[in-house]
């Protein structure tokens, strides 16, 4: 529905951001559901903003993949600018609202890792930051941004048989999403993304039948190579594809 869709003010954020390096705030994020109290003056307004609100309480079902939670987002917010996108208190207030749930569900290691250790007030603070608040400087590496970005620079409205075929390739492994491309700004370069996920998945079963993990780091460190030559962002699908084809023998060749 559209509406005047209320974000928090950076200064909330501030805030926010202050409690948590304290550890005063730690005890909220364990808990179940969210207790983060606004005043009016902690908040701003979006005009005329499309939520699906359904949609983003369907990704708390713990047996979707991290594919289905990033479709969903992306289809919540059909009218989410890269702009907006780009702005942390604008996913700071959602990951403290409607996705707290989803948040809490997916990164529930708050106090005890995965190795079943308690974690030091240090290490949670640390954890709860690198969920729950953004880097602007790395988009697709922080959690709910990053899964929206992710099918933003992905997916191919012309493509009617399945807008989504790239962004399934993308998820394949975490490691390609959120390291090899997520630390590449050439990435962020929507005919670059779409241009090296088309040909991955067109050598799937031959260049990337095995090491599938070195090979796409060799290919995205050839591709920012590149880049120190050539203007990568003003480059077309055609170019990124023409030289990944003349590079596809080494490619195969990396073990």
């Amino acid at each position: 529905m559209t509406m005047q869709q209320p974000i928090y003010r950076e200064t909330y954020c501030t805030r926010l951001r202050n409690e948590l390096e304290t550890g005063v705030s730690i005890e909220r994020y364990i808990q179940s559901a969210p207790t983060f109290e606004t005043k009016d003056d902690d908040l701003c307004y979006l005009n005329n903003f499309e939520v699906d609100k359904e949609k983003l309480a369907q990704m708390s079902n713990k047996g979707l993949s991290n594919f289905e939670c990033a479709r969903l987002l992306y289809e919540a917010f059909p009218n989410l600018t890269p702009m907006l996108a780009a702005y942390e208190p604008f996913w700071i207030y959602w990951a403290h609202t409607e996705l707290f749930d989803y948040l809490r569900n997916r990164w529930s290691n708050i106090v005890v890792n995965r190795d079943g250790d308690e974690n030091t007030q240090e290490q949670q603070i640390k954890y709860i930051q690198d969920y729950w608040f953004p880097d602007s400087s790395k988009p697709v590496r922080s959690w709910l941004s990053g899964l929206w970005w992710s099918v933003y620079l992905t997916v191919d409205e012309n493509n009617t048989e399945d807008k989504y075929k790239l962004t399934k390739v993308l998820f394949k492994q975490e490691d390609l999403r959120t390291r090899t491309f997520g630390t590449y700004l050439l990435f962020r370069h929507r005919p670059a993304a779409k241009a090296t996920l088309s040909f991955i998945e067109e050598h799937m079963d031959t260049t990337f039948s095995s090491s599938f993990q070195n090979k796409c780091r060799y290919m995205t460190k050839y591709l920012n190579y590149l880049g120190g030559s050539r203007q990568l962002s003003y480059m077309d699908e055609d170019f990124f594809t023409e030289m990944l084809n003349k590079k596809n023998a080494d490619i195969a060749k990396v073990s």
